[in-house]
């Protein structure tokens, strides 16, 4: 059967984003200044300027377009890691020193055309459920179809987040609330994402749950700073639990040693 370009453009994007012999990726999310404003690792220029250089080990960066004038270094050369776009900002996760909202909202802030002209292989949406107006999650899974569509059409890889209003989220023990996860990692998947970024559930069993009941593979986010060793054992659970790697952001980037932290993930990771 012979390939239609769209068909083949997706597979070459794949190909890159994949370690061939793991088959698994190692993501590193530097987009939260978009999000939350200057943080460690990304506060000054110096630092943004060090970090096109200590994060050309992973295998792919995501950024938001805007920012990319900013990383373009890190993407440039042959052994550069692959682009990836941050579709959308969201509000939902800030905190209340930072005008946190109970609920906050989610627009998308690029477009596809930015993202092609610009040679990205993918892009990540949100796709957050539970809001007391049930219009708005309509409104979400509608604009992640919409988005899903045209990645279908150009042959862009669609990684989609899905998460929980924060005030909602979590049991009374601060714990992740499995079924809701379940539910909404099923959603993303059968919206068509290519992979589906969860927040860690706490342990490998209860990933693996996450990863059985998902026709996409999982990427595992990395959330806030935590110390090396759990980060680490979070590594070793995405292995574990047979997802498709990591979406680490401030466990690299904050790390004393950024590149050392980066070569310790893919020793786990992909085994070199």
């Amino acid at each position: 059967m012979i390939k239609v370009t769209n068909q083949i453009g997706k597979e070459l994007r794949m190909s890159r984003l994949l370690n061939p012999v793991s088959k698994r990726t190692i993501i590193v999310a530097y987009a939260h200044g978009v999000l939350l404003g200057p943080m460690k690792g990304m506060e000054t220029n110096e630092e943004i300027r060090r970090q096109n250089e200590t994060l050309r080990a992973s295998d792919a960066v995501l950024v938001p377009m805007g920012f990319l004038p900013f990383c373009q270094d890190l993407f440039m050369g042959k052994d550069a890691p692959e682009l990836l776009a941050l579709y959308d900002w969201e509000s939902l996760t800030r905190p209340n020193e930072q005008l946190g909202y109970v609920e906050g909202a989610v627009e998308s802030v690029t477009s596809i055309e930015r993202v092609l002209a610009a040679g990205a292989s993918g892009v990540m949406t949100y796709l957050f459920v539970g809001f007391d107006d049930p219009r708005t999650e309509a409104n979400e899974m509608r604009r992640n179809y919409e988005v899903n569509e045209l990645c279908q059409k150009y042959g862009l890889i669609h990684i989609v987040e899905p998460r929980i209003v924060t005030n909602k989220e979590t049991g009374k023990d601060g714990t992740a609330k499995q079924n809701l996860m379940k539910l909404n990692t099923r959603m993303a998947a059968e919206l068509g994402a290519d992979f589906v970024k969860v927040v860690y559930p706490g342990t490998p069993e209860r990933l693996k749950e996450l990863q059985d009941i998902s026709p996409a593979p999982l990427v595992i986010a990395g959330g806030s700073k935590i110390s090396d060793e759990e980060a680490g054992k979070m590594a070793e659970a995405s292995v574990t639990a047979g997802t498709a790697g990591l979406v680490f952001g401030r466990n690299v980037f904050q790390a004393e040693d950024p590149a050392k932290t980066l070569a310790r993930f893919r020793k786990i990771v992909h085994g070199v």
